[in-house]
């Protein structure tokens, strides 16, 4: 997804420099968190931080309980605690990013939670297929949706939670972009 500022907005929990190194370095500064625990030195802390934390440091829980300590038995960030951070930040991200003519788009990626039970990645034939690929996806509930536990949940494009019309007029606005350009589709 992507905030209004032209960034990135993401889930913190399990986010590191071993799991997402791009993402800590983006979110170095000019970034808002929400929900998450905050240091004595001034930074803020998530689960799978514990190991980029400096054992000195007292963390101060997302509920405001001081000295948090893992032996709690309660998180210190909540499990939908987010970031949301300038794309300008991002040191991968394409120089040409904000050109007004574009920039080449040699792939869409759709990418949702399934752990097991499917391939990591795979190629859709054509457009076509691709977007009922996109329209077919299922993805396990993550904190932020309405169900508990690992739950396998239709989620078309990954995007469920932030559709803001009508589906079907999603999924059309997708298969009609194939006749808008000469040009080959990823």
């Amino acid at each position: 997804a992507i905030n209004p500022e032209n960034g990135f907005f993401g889930v913190a929990p399990g986010t590191s420099k071993q799991t997402n190194p791009v993402a800590m370095k983006t979110v170095l500064s000019n970034t808002i968190f929400t929900n998450v625990a905050k240091t004595s030195d001034g930074g803020v802390f998530w689960e799978g931080l514990e190991n980029e934390t400096d054992n000195n440091v007292t963390i101060t829980s997302w509920l405001g309980d001081t000295n948090w300590s893992p032996e709690s038995g309660k998180p210190a960030a909540h499990p939908n605690s987010r970031f949301c951070t300038p794309a300008a930040q991002c040191p991968i991200i394409d120089p040409a990013w904000e050109d007004p003519e574009g920039v080449p788009i040699s792939a869409i990626l759709f990418g949702g939670r399934r752990p097991q039970g499917v391939p990591l990645i795979y190629e859709a034939y054509d457009w076509k297929h691709g977007v009922m690929v996109g329209a077919a996806m299922r993805s396990e509930a993550t904190a932020a949706a309405e169900h508990k536990g690992k739950v396998i949940m239709h989620d078309p494009f990954a995007m469920r939670p932030f559709f803001g019309y009508n589906f079907g007029h999603y999924l059309q606005h997708w298969l009609s972009m194939e006749g808008r350009t000469n040009r080959s589709l990823p």
